[in-house]
């Protein structure tokens, strides 16, 4: 009966150990990511000139059944904003995958200290590289100072 007893209490730690190293090993994901993507440049001049950059903002939580869910704030040639919602988070172990539906995917990596999303957003067939960098919590207002002053708060 000691045996099965120290049996039970070893299987019993193992699976709890188990769970313990899956839930540490989970990528949080949860925040506020900026980056920015080049805007085109004007054709036709021989100077080679730095493209201007527009500013890109992801909230992303987690919803009460642990999906990531989000929006991502893309510039548009207005310069104004479009805010969409994220749709399928797919993680395959190191790899990330972001879909927002109707405006392109983001693919990538999250760095070993969880600070920055290394990747390229793809629109159709055009890819452009895209650092995201935590700089806060998801629920938090998201600025635009280039697009105009004010604050653009979270549906």
């Amino acid at each position: 009966m000691r045996i099965h007893t120290s049996s039970l209490l070893c299987a019993m730690l193992i699976v709890f150990l188990t769970g313990a190293v899956a839930a540490q090993s989970a990528l949080p994901l949860d925040g506020k990511w900026e980056g920015t993507l080049p805007q085109k440049r004007a054709t036709g001049s021989r100077e080679l000139r730095q493209s201007p950059q527009s500013p890109v903002v992801v909230g992303i939580s987690t919803d009460g059944d642990g999906r990531y869910i989000g929006e991502w704030l893309i510039p548009t040639a207005k310069r104004i904003p479009d805010i969409a919602d994220i749709g399928e988070v797919t993680i395959d172990g190191d790899a990330i995958r972001i879909n927002v539906p109707s405006h392109g995917v983001w693919e990538g990596k999250l760095s070993a200290d969880g600070l920055t999303l290394a990747g390229e957003w793809r629109q159709g067939s055009k890819t452009t590289p895209l650092v995201l960098r935590r700089t806060g919590n998801a629920d938090g207002p998201v600025t635009f100072s280039s697009f105009s002053p004010g604050t653009v708060a979270p549906r």
